[in-house]
């Protein structure tokens, strides 16, 4: 009673208690406090007594904060969005949008690997690069075999080596198949600045792979039906390939190695490479 004294005829009047917002937006009054700690939709005014009172023209942002709230719009962007002129906003929905595409694209690559694998299989797994990766690549013509690339991995290493960088691990992308020769490419990833000597390095590559979700196989590097027993895997699973496929061996053995086939691209685009484009096929032998 006291509180609609001091509001009738007063400046008051016209505004609404946090208990008639919360009636009028459809959000609990802890809601519309948790929005306040946040500094999200503040009160117009507090009353000589402290009560938080609200505009009628607050209604639609109260519902649109708590609307990208339930779309997974962190607090942070929410409150970026708000203070953003039109134009800004429209670059924040787009994010948005983009970002819900991969969501929905990772989610329905985990469904086909649930699906496709049962509790003892180990010969497929997901791995995804989280974060942009930078890579080195290196051309090389070599003899057509079982394992073709395993020297100029190991003579690309020492060279990565002299410049001080330790590397551990090798990737190789095949490109083309002619007769008794292969085309393919050697690569390296790299983690941090790195200054590579002009001479010796100017026929790198450098390529920047943007997050991917890969499907990867274990293969042995004599398995001449490795390429098939691939297309079969994709093939059961479901699978759509967005890009060339890359083999990860371990330099210590190189016995066996990781066949990497990219099935989601986080940024929902093609990674873009630097310097020469390579072929987008399968890279069977």
């Amino acid at each position: 009673m006291e509180l609609l004294l001091i509001l009738k005829g007063s400046a008051y009047a016209k505004k609404m208690t946090i208990q008639v917002f919360a009636d009028r937006t459809g959000l609990p009054s802890s809601t519309l406090r948790y929005y306040e700690k946040e500094r999200l939709l503040l009160a117009d005014v507090r009353s000589p007594n402290g009560y938080r009172l609200y505009r009628e023209d607050q209604i639609p942002t109260a519902v649109k904060i708590h609307s990208l709230r339930q779309a997974g719009i962190q607090l942070a962007e929410i409150r970026e969005f708000l203070h953003a002129d039109t134009a800004q906003q429209w670059v924040w929905m787009n994010k948005w949008r983009s970002d819900i595409d991969a969501k929905l694209s990772l989610l329905h690559a985990a469904k086909q690997f649930l699906y496709g694998v049962g509790p003892r299989d180990e010969h497929v797994r997901l791995v995804k690069w989280d974060a942009p990766v930078q890579m080195v690549w290196f051309r090389h013509q070599v003899q057509r075999q079982l394992n073709p690339f395993a020297q100029v991995m190991e003579q690309r290493a020492a060279q990565m080596r002299n410049i001080g960088l330790h590397v551990q691990e090798a990737f190789v992308k095949q490109e083309q198949v002619t007769g008794d020769n292969m085309i393919g490419k050697v690569g390296f990833r790299l983690r941090g600045k790195v200054s590579f000597p002009d001479e010796e390095f100017k026929s790198a590559e450098i390529e920047t792979i943007e997050p991917t979700l890969f499907v990867v196989l274990d293969c042995l590097s004599n398995d001449p039906y490795a390429c098939f027993s691939t297309m079969l895997v994709l093939q059961s699973f479901g699978y759509k390939q967005v890009g060339p496929n890359m083999e990860r061996y371990q330099l210590h053995d190189k016995s066996h190695y990781e066949w990497m086939i990219p099935v989601v691209h986080g940024s929902a685009v093609p990674p873009k490479e630097s310097g020469r484009r390579s072929d987008d096929g399968n890279g069977c032998r």
